[in-house]
């Protein structure tokens, strides 16, 4: 089986590196995110806002 990397040129490489990279960290914050579901739910707490330490 011949290699198709042998037909692009450093630069495509390069890129190719850089998508795969992103795709997998993309993967990587969606898994994250799922295994923390309070986390995105809970928002600021209420003594980091303003509004709520004036009240």
């Amino acid at each position: 089986m011949k290699s198709p990397a042998k037909h692009l040129t450093p630069d495509e490489i390069r890129t190719l590196w850089i998508l795969t990279a992103v795709l997998l960290l993309g993967i990587g914050g969606r898994i994250w995110i799922a295994s923390h579901p309070g986390a995105a739910a809970q928002g600021p707490s209420p003594a980091a806002t303003p509004a709520a330490s004036t009240h």
